[in-house]
């Protein structure tokens, strides 16, 4: 019988030769030597390692000192990473396939400091484990087992304030599906121990003795002694924690005829964050003494003695040569800083206990929940290659700068602004389906504006300026200028027709030609120069009384068609420091309204130059738009679109004739609406733009409660394009509405707008003016309603003039949003951003079902017209 064991050992040895020579074993295996620079194939395991820099492409390559000896090749070079917070390598791997992933470290006083760090590893976005290097010259590696849920995996080394991370190599082997069965998507495995129980050799066994190369460290102690065989132990077919013949050939067994084996096995503290910890274990053995004679037998019972659970028994050892195994097959809980097992003869056992192996995992929880889409996260790598990034984008892209995520997570907002881009607008965005904003402006772009940016169908934001785009902006992104900001400007060769780009090609033809002919005649080109400087047309601007010109393109109305459009301003709508508004007809057939610029006040030409710079370089559809401008001697005017619903002040006060009153439904639609235009101008336009004069009166409104904010001449640019940014300045607005912050402080920001938006919610709800007069006192519209809202006497609060008809849920929320608008403190004051998406709420469950398609497929954000959407200069 030894003799056939013998020839079956023999057999398979040979079989694992071949298998081995031909690198069917080791297929899928990633061997990295961090730091080195050159490959090579590694002296003991025959492994091939490789250069870490087709993995990762930030960090610095040292050397340990010469005088210091490495335990393996490895050891002689690492990888620090001394920028940076999150440095990441990606290997590629097999998608739902299980792999060991394994890292070192050897400090070795690389860095002359004598200081061993501390940091964290991460696999993906889950802690792995906090790595503490005790000793200068000790080397070090941690294992993790884990399931990859897409085809690469991120190994991210992360400072924690406490040293410079560094590594020294970075393994990666694939296991086989039906091992380790608590390795799934959601749960890793931590090794904790590997343990060869009392070996002949005491050293560790890997690859080639594994297959998979784990480590299997030996054990010894005082209270076992050593079987061992020669033979080979048949392995467990299918098993789910196969063991290598060579670490089942030996085991421990209680010395002199003891009845227990009792390990302890020791690992850190728990630290004050953790209480308790989750584990596996697997307890390995083969019965290697000869076939029991007789009754003869041997058996076993588990017990634990710092965990709550015991298997009991009593187990049976399996039959001669073969191997066995006993497992949790559900984390087990554990608050101790060891973990210790006893095995104890059982009482019809007439053999004592013995063991091969221990494998001890601490069993963590992953996510996959927040790992970036799988085609979105080849995207990003794509462009990052595309366009040759050197920022440092490591691990997953949600985490990476200029990239936002919502909760799914997909990519929602890219910005890669600045960054000096070269060639195309590269076709990998595609994939980004659920980009929400793309910033690529102030590049060197070229080409054309691809038409498959159209079809992203989250795009709201869209920012090209100032780079090198030519050609015809597609018609399909033109059409969607009711979903999308588009900012061009800066790109002179893109053109919105056809015609308009047929024009330009043609002029780039009569200028060629142009030159041949120069370069044969110089006399033509003198006289053609001359032609063209007589009978250059001058531009068309405003020059006011301020120091800088208005450009207004080429929207010049004559005074004397403005005569005849206002029927000699027969009709007065409106007036100001600026002048007055006259009412008129267009040539078109459409009405406008004419603002006349008074020759008797110098604030109301600077008001009029403010607003018309504004007018002619933002564009949203909750903006007024401006028709045209006249600029002859003493007359300038401004010709804006017409609102025939009149002013929000004057509808909600009962000023207008025959006004009807504003449905509850129709107040949140201008609130809304309001909202939208107020959070372009703070975070569509770049600088942002602070109106200063949120009032009613400035909200217009068409027959159908569409609204237009007015009045543009005494907002504030932010130079700095910071929103957040506080800019001095002197007090402007209306009594009631003006910010109290800005009022003492001077210090102006978006918050003023916020502040003033809110009292104008205060009289979309009670229909009252900002400032009521009470028993002969000046009383502000929040305090009046704060003792009603704090007694929840709502029906006292709404306009009366309702009647009752509004819904009660609607009205609280909205009185939230108001109070939260017009704290005292800047700091407590939403965003507009952030008031936009619950007033949006609020009108969908307010107006009845098909009646709000307008809205539907409005931005929780906001939405605009505009096309393009220019920056302020």
């Amino acid at each position: 019988m030894e003799n056939r064991a013998r020839c079956t050992l023999l057999l398979y040895l040979e079989f694992w030769v071949i298998i081995a020579v031909s690198g069917g074993f080791d297929e899928g295996f990633i061997s990295i030597d961090c730091g080195q620079e050159n490959s090579y194939q590694d002296p003991i395991t025959r492994f091939p390692y490789v250069s870490d820099s087709d993995f990762i492409d930030t960090g610095e390559n040292h050397k340990i000192p010469t005088n210091t000896k490495a335990a393996n090749q490895q050891g002689y070079h690492l990888r620090s990473f001394p920028n940076g917070t999150r440095n990441c390598y990606r290997l590629q791997v097999v998608k739902d396939k299980k792999y060991l992933i394994r890292a070192s470290f050897f400090y070795a006083n690389y860095d002359g400091l004598n200081r061993t760090p501390q940091f964290d590893l991460y696999l993906d976005i889950n802690l792995w484990k906090s790595i503490n290097l005790f000793e200068v010259t000790s080397y070090y590696f941690t294992e993790i087992l884990a399931y990859a849920s897409r085809n690469w995996m991120s190994v991210c080394l992360v400072n924690t304030d406490s040293g410079t991370p560094f590594i020294t190599s970075l393994e990666l082997r694939p296991l086989d599906d039906y091992m380790y069965p608590l390795v799934m998507p959601n749960q890793t495995s931590v090794l904790f121990r590997r343990r060869n129980i009392q070996p002949i050799a005491k050293k560790t066994i890997r690859y080639p003795n594994d297959i998979y190369d784990r480590f299997w460290s030996p054990y010894t102690s005082d209270s076992l002694e050593t079987l061992s065989t020669t033979l080979y132990i048949t392995p467990c077919i299918g098993c789910k924690y196969p063991v290598p013949s060579d670490v089942l050939q030996t085991c421990g067994v209680p010395v002199a005829n003891g009845s227990t084996i009792n390990i302890t096995l020791h690992w850190p503290f728990l630290n004050n964050n953790i209480r308790f910890r989750k584990i596996a274990f697997i307890i390995h053995y083969a019965e290697i003494e000869s076939p029991p004679i007789n009754d003869e037998s041997r058996s076993y019972y588990y017990l634990s003695r710092n965990t709550k659970y015991n298997l009991n028994g009593p187990f049976n050892y399996p039959s001669y040569l073969e191997s066995g195994y006993l497992h949790s097959s559900e984390p087990w809980t554990s608050t101790s800083d060891y973990f210790n097992f006893v095995l104890r003869k059982a009482d019809n056992s007439t053999h004592p206990p013995i063991l091969s192996a221990v494998e001890i995992y601490e069993i963590k929880e992953s996510t996959t929940m927040y790992l970036t889409n799988e085609e979105e996260v080849e995207a990003m790598m794509e462009i990052k290659e595309f366009y040759k990034l050197n920022k440092n984008w490591q691990g997953d892209p949600c985490a990476w700068e200029g990239v936002e995520c919502n909760s799914n997570p997909s990519i929602t907002s890219l910005n890669l602004g600045s960054l000096g881009l070269n060639g195309e607008i590269s076709n990998s965005l595609i994939k980004l389906k659920q980009l929400k904003s793309l910033d690529l402006s102030n590049n060197h772009l070229q080409g054309t504006i691809p038409s498959f940016l159209a079809y992203l169908p989250n795009l709201q934001f869209l920012k090209l300026s100032n780079n090198n785009l030519n050609g015809l902006i597609p018609i399909d992104l033109q059409q969607k200028s009711n979903l999308l900001i588009l900012s061009v400007e800066g790109n002179p060769h893109l053109c919105y027709k056809l015609e308009e780009c047929e024009r330009n090609s043609s002029k780039k033809t009569v200028i060629a030609i142009f030159a041949v002919v120069c370069s044969v005649i110089v006399v033509l080109l003198i006289v053609f120069l001359v032609w063209k400087v007589k009978n250059r047309t001058p531009p068309k601007t405003i020059i006011n009384r301020s120091e800088e010109p208005i450009h207004l393109g080429n929207t010049q109305i004559s005074y004397h068609d403005l005569v005849t459009m206002t029927n000699n301003f027969k009709k007065i709508i409106g007036e100001g420091g600026f002048g007055k508004v006259y009412h008129g007809i267009h040539k078109n057939g459409t009405q406008v309204a004419v603002k006349m610029l008074s020759s008797s006040s110098a604030q109301g030409a600077k008001e009029f130059q403010m607003e018309a710079n504004l007018l002619t370089r933002i564009h949203h559809k909750n903006l007024v738009s401006l028709v045209g401008y006249c600029n002859e001697k003493d007359h300038l005017a401004l010709v804006y679109e017409y609102m025939e619903g009149g002013s929000l002040k004057k509808l909600i006060s009962g000023q207008r004739k025959n006004s009807t009153v504003i449905s509850w439904g129709d107040r949140m639609k201008i609130a809304f609406e309001t909202a939208q235009g107020f959070d372009y101008l703070h975070r569509g336009c770049q600088p942002a733009i602070v109106h200063r004069d949120v009032k009613t009166d400035n909200i217009l409104l068409s027959s159908n409660f569409d609204v237009k904010i007015a009045d543009f001449g005494l907002s504030k640019i932010f130079e700095n394009e910071s929103n957040a940014t506080m800019m001095a300045t002197q007090v402007m607005g209306t009594l009631g509405y003006i910010d109290p912050q800005y009022y003492d402080t001077q210090m102006l920001n978006e918050k003023s707008d916020v502040y003033s938006f809110g009292v104008v919610l205060l009289e979309l709800i009670t229909g009252q003016s900002p400032i009521v007069f009470l028993e002969g006192q000046k009383i502000h519209l929040r305090k009046l309603i704060e003792p009603l809202l704090e007694r929840g006497e709502i029906d006292k609060i709404v306009d009366p003039k309702l009647n009752g008809k509004y819904n009660t849920k609607s009205v609280r929320k909205i009185l939230d949003i108001a109070y939260s608008c017009v704290s005292p403190s800047s700091d407590q004051r939403p965003l507009m951003f952030d008031i936009v998406k619950p007033l949006k709420e609020c009108l969908e469950y307010e107006m009845p079902q098909g009646s709000i398609t307008s809205i539907a497929s409005t931005s929780s954000n906001f939405s605009s017209d505009i096309i393009p959407a220019h920056s302020i200069r």
